[in-house]
């Protein structure tokens, strides 16, 4: 399957989205002219986004959607913005100021999805990412969340055994790219490398790799007998290949980026994103100056920079952002000028696609028994990121203690944890409404195992002391149940020091057996968490899901006692 030889990448669009195609007529050269002509020049316009994650249904305002000023306050807030229906008119209306612009995605669109893409097997994004007009993808590791034969079995249009979930499946009809995703044993390609599109005369291709750190952030058991190499090494080898194959522009496309700090925007007028930090700048550097752009995703940021005077952008998550990215080139392909602007997909201003509505509503219907299910009347609802001076959460607390109880139901433990990454998004009450299935399961959508294991108290102390960030990094810290309390600090080097732990109370005894929980992400040593595999006498106890559901209906009031203070900072 390496490369893309006997892949159509030009789809046509539905005639909901269809727009017309305007020639472009080129200029004649006068014969036998001898007067020097200037180089032609052009513009190739890319439109893309990344890390849509089946979020099909219009949602309310996230922390992650676009924070722009209210039209009535004019205070600075997030905006309601993506669905893929508004998404679907926003797309098409850039697309008719620039008929052949390139369509293209980061990764990431399906994967850790609401319960309305989910339970669907995530069919119906797929068939909505394919009405935008995506010619290709890069591979984003929660594509590969039910195994790479899984996905295969959706990009081909195939029902899997017992049927299709969404009526009349035919697939999404543009390839996952993994120039770096190898099979172990032959270290060749198992997914397309790249494919080649038109426009406005230019044959461009795009070449596309996952994150070299899928491994880290997957279960183990999903990515049996792949290889994920380096993404600009892989990147690299493969221009003499395209040029070769005649390509005159080639665009990198990558499920990995950096993330902004808290003066970056969206959008840097400059381009220079002095607060831009993560793996993108390696690669980057790295990069063969052949590719005239980088696209991004995998860390849900919305920006627009240039590394070395080359663009490199993302479009933040969940459909709230389009990055339109403009290159200026020459007739042989340079780029002369590079611009992007990231134009925010709000509800208030596009109008819903009927066609992409009407898709959005058939899978709810579908859903609708399953997802409004109640489980529980809450007093009040939870947020999943961790304040300072704390590096725990209350919905991160009130995970892990679902879990240290469902544990205790089955035999002893004595400490449960989460990973922050596992969750979602936060748990919203409304007042007077249920929580429902659907809630629950965006926050954890994965349906991993709960796993019990057994670690010494220096091993415990060893995990608690290698996930402390370094230097000047924002905590990214477990989640502990409240049997679990301990203080750390930063030293005057900027090396990070536990002090006091307490388990149940007690000082942490380095010298006997602790029963910890976690899941089995974590127990494989997902998050770079490896002392977790060191763990003994291992059993399986159920799903994270049950264990939450089972806790809220029990204890309603658990979230009252779940609030951060766990962990202190000093």
């Amino acid at each position: 399957m390496a490369g893309s030889a006997g892949f159509n990448s030009t789809m046509a669009l539905p005639s909901s989205l269809r727009i017309a195609s305007v020639a472009t007529a080129a200029l004649a050269l006068l014969a036998g002219c001898s007067t020097p002509q200037p180089p032609k020049t052009s513009e190739l316009t890319l439109l893309s986004i990344n890390d849509f994650h089946g979020n099909i249904q219009p949602a309310k305002p996230t922390p992650l959607m676009p924070r722009l000023p209210d039209p009535i306050t004019g205070e600075v807030k997030a905006q309601p913005a993506g669905g893929v229906a508004h998404l679907a008119t926003a797309m098409a209306q850039l697309k008719a100021k620039n008929p052949e612009a390139v369509i293209v995605a980061g990764g990431d669109l399906i994967g850790a999805s609401p319960q309305i893409s989910n339970l669907l097997r995530d069919e119906p994004t797929l068939v909505a990412m394919g009405e935008l007009g995506i010619a290709a993808s890069a591979l984003g590791n929660h594509e590969l969340d039910s195994g790479l034969p899984e996905l295969l079995r959706q990009t081909r249009g195939e029902c899997a055994p017992g049927g299709c979930l969404w009526p009349g499946y035919k697939g999404p009809g543009f390839p996952f790219l993994g120039a770096n995703v190898l099979d172990a044993a032959t270290d060749k390609p198992l997914l397309p490398t790249h494919v080649f599109k038109q426009s406005g005369g230019w044959k461009v291709a795009i070449a596309g790799v996952a994150t070299r750190d899928t491994p880290k952030v997957i279960v183990a058991k999903a990515i049996q007998g792949i290889r994920f190499a380096d993404e600009a090494d892989s990147l690299n080898a493969l221009v003499p290949q395209l040029k070769a194959q005649g390509a005159q522009v080639l665009v990198a496309v990558m499920h990995e980026g950096g993330v902004q700090g808290r003066e970056g925007g969206a959008n840097d007028p400059t381009y220079a994103c002095p607060t831009l930090t993560g793996r993108v700048h390696d690669i980057a550097k790295r990069l063969d100056p052949a590719y005239a752009i980088i696209i991004g995703g995998h860390t849900h940021q919305a920006y627009t920079c240039k590394i070395n005077g080359r663009l490199v952008v993302q479009a933040g998550s969940y459909g709230g952002w389009i990055t339109e990215s403009k290159l200026k080139l020459d007739a042989s392909g340079k780029v002369l000028d590079a611009s992007a602007v990231n134009h925010p997909v709000l509800q208030s201003v596009y109008a819903p696609n009927p066609a992409l509505a009407a898709l959005v509503a058939q899978a709810a219907a579908l859903t609708e028994a399953a997802r409004m299910k109640p489980v529980a009347m809450l007093p009040r609802g939870a947020v999943r990121n961790a304040k300072e001076p704390h590096g725990d959460s209350a919905l991160g607390n009130l995970i892990a203690d679902s879990q240290l109880a469902f544990a205790r139901k089955q035999g002893p433990a004595d400490i449960a944890f989460m990973n922050p990454g596992g969750i979602r998004a936060d748990l919203v009450v409304e007042p007077g409404k249920a929580t429902t299935m659907s809630d629950l399961l965006a926050i954890q959508p994965f349906g991993n195992e709960i796993v019990v294991l057994t670690l010494t108290g220096q091993q415990l102390w060893d995990v608690l002391q290698r996930q402390l960030p370094k230097a000047n990094a924002s905590p990214r810290l477990l989640q502990p149940s409240s049997t679990l309390r301990y203080r750390w600090r930063t030293a005057a080097d900027g090396t990070p020091q536990l002090g006091e732990i307490l388990v149940d109370g007690k000082p942490l005894q380095r010298d006997r057996d602790y029963r910890i929980v976690v899941n089995n992400f974590l127990s494989e040593g997902g998050d770079e968490q490896a002392g977790f595999k060191h763990g003994r006498d291992r059993a399986v106890l159920g799903t994270d899901i049950d264990s939450l559901v089972e806790w809220l209906k029990a204890n309603p009031q658990a979230v009252e006692h779940a609030a951060p203070g766990r962990i202190v900072r000093e």
